[in-house]
Parts: structure tokens; C-alpha cells; sequence
């Protein structure tokens, strides 16, 4: 067996190793997932179950590719898949963080509720301009339902203690996480480097920028021939995707399962 055979079949044997991790972390997430249907849970709980499913699925779908490599082994996908449960675990811990007051759940509530109408008007306006018809009820409603966000937020902001240009930041829509995505990142207990990392490497598949293809000749990339590096980097989201997800399940074990489960209590 030549040295790229000898490669080509360890990083197989590696990843199949890392895709039995990601498939005990799902069947963990799956069971927490199905505890929690039919029982009645806070507004913030559900949000958070939401997400956490679609993580999940996510997680599901890197495992199907993995899975059906028999047909080709896309990898393009699965490092795209990587980022969005990086993402997705992260949004799940954000919403669900234990420790915040009922203020501090509100305030991070408006942001994402600002967050979304600001971004639904971008792409309905760029909807409209290329000539479908105009969404009427959102448009006539758009500016009161902002100036009410923003209030809420500035509100809320400056009775946590916001400083004024934070206070601007965090009311003008472009912001979804209070303290940016580092700062979640660090409130949830990660490894900073190790997630700037995950993140700006895997974004690349997402955008298809130079990094995800770039050097295809020289690392071998072939569909129904995977080279060493293709495994390595199925590997590495496998097993980068069990270890969010297990974090994640061990906050949604103890988050979910009863409206006393939400230390903030009940909201909308």
C-alpha cells in the first residue's frame, strides 16, 4: 500500500470513529428533544427547543452524507453543515443561559425581535424591487413596530446599565447578540480560539470563498475517489459537531422538562 492509500484509509478509520461520537451525541439530543413534546414550557424554553431541533437536524444531515458516501463523499456540504451547528449550538446556549435576569432575557428578546423585522425588510424591499408584489402589511407596519423595538431596547439597555453607544448599537438592528458573538461564545464556556477558528475556517464553505477551493489539486479532491484531506476534514467537523452538541445537550437536559426548568419564569 502506497503512502496516499496508507492516508486515504487512516483518515477513513478516523472519521467513521468521529461519526459513531456524532451519532451518540444525536441519539442524546433527539431523546431530550422528544422529553420535551407535549409539556408545557416558557416562551424562552420553546425558542431555544426550536433551535436546539434545528441543530440537531443539522447534525443529522452531516451524518447522512457520511452516511451515503457510497455515491460521493461531499464535503463541500459537510464543512458548509459544520458552521451552521457551530451557529446553531451557540443561538441555543445564548437563549437558554441560566444565569440571566428577567431584564436581561428581555433585553436579549427585543434585539432578536428588532433583529429580525430590520433583515425582513432588507429582503422584501430587494423582493419588491425585482418585481413581485409589494408585501402591504409589512410595509405599513414596519415603522411604528421599530420605533416600539427601539424603545424597548433603549429602555431596557440603559436600566442594565448600558453605556450610550452600546445603547445605539444594541437598538439599531444589525446587533443579535448583546455582547457580540465572542461574548457569547465566552458566556456559554468556550474556547475562544478554538471557536474563531471552527468559525472563520468553515465559513469559507459556506461562502465559497478561495479557501474551499483553491487548492483542490493539491489536496486531491475527488468525489467518488476521497482524498486524505476530504476525510480529515469530514473528521473534524464530526468531531467538532458532537462536542458543541454534547455541550449543548447538557443545558438542554437541565433546561427543558418543566416551566420551573426557566429560572426567568414565564414570557411571551
Amino acid at each position: 500500500m502506497n503512502k496516499r492509500n496508507e492516508a486515504r484509509a487512516a483518515g477513513l478509520k478516523s472519521m467513521l470513529a468521529a461519526l459513531d461520537k456524532l451519532e451518540a451525541a444525536m441519539q442524546s439530543a433527539v431523546a431530550i428533544s422528544d422529553g420535551a413534546i407535549g409539556v408545557v414550557h416558557t416562551g424562552r424554553q420553546n425558542r431555544a427547543l426550536f433551535v436546539f431541533a434545528k441543530l440537531i437536524t443539522h447534525c443529522m444531515s452531516v451524518a447522512g452524507i457520511i452516511e451515503n458516501r457510497t455515491a460521493l463523499l461531499d464535503h463541500f456540504s459537510v464543512a458548509t453543515l459544520g458552521r451552521a451547528i457551530i451557529d446553531a449550538s451557540l443561538m441555543t446556549k445564548y437563549i437558554s443561559e441560566p444565569s440571566l435576569t428577567a431584564d436581561e432575557w428581555d433585553l436579549r428578546r427585543q434585539i432578536l425581535f428588532l433583529h429580525d423585522l430590520t433583515t425582513r425588510k432588507r429582503f422584501l424591499t430587494a423582493l419588491e424591487l425585482a418585481g413581485q408584489p409589494r408585501d402591504t402589511g409589512f410595509f405599513e407596519g414596519y415603522a411604528a413596530a421599530k420605533d416600539g423595538l427601539k424603545t424597548k431596547i433603549e429602555d431596557l439597555a440603559a436600566k442594565l446599565g448600558h453605556a450610550p453607544d452600546q445603547i445605539k448599537e444594541l437598538s439599531s438592528g444589525q446587533r443579535v447578540f448583546v455582547g457580540g458573538s465572542r461574548g457569547a461564545a465566552r458566556e456559554a464556556g468556550w474556547d475562544i480560539q478554538q471557536f474563531e477558528f471552527h468559525q472563520s475556517y468553515l465559513s469559507n464553505w459556506v461562502h465559497s470563498y478561495p479557501v474551499s477551493f483553491m487548492r483542490a489539486d493539491e489536496q486531491g479532491i475527488s468525489f467518488s475517489d476521497p482524498s486524505a484531506y476530504q476525510f480529515w476534514l469530514c473528521q473534524m467537523v464530526l468531531v467538532t459537531s458532537a462536542d458543541y452538541l454534547n455541550d449543548v445537550n447538557a443545558r438542554m437536559k437541565l433546561f427543558t422538562g418543566s416551566v420551573e426548568a426557566d429560572p426567568v419564569g414565564p414570557f411571551e
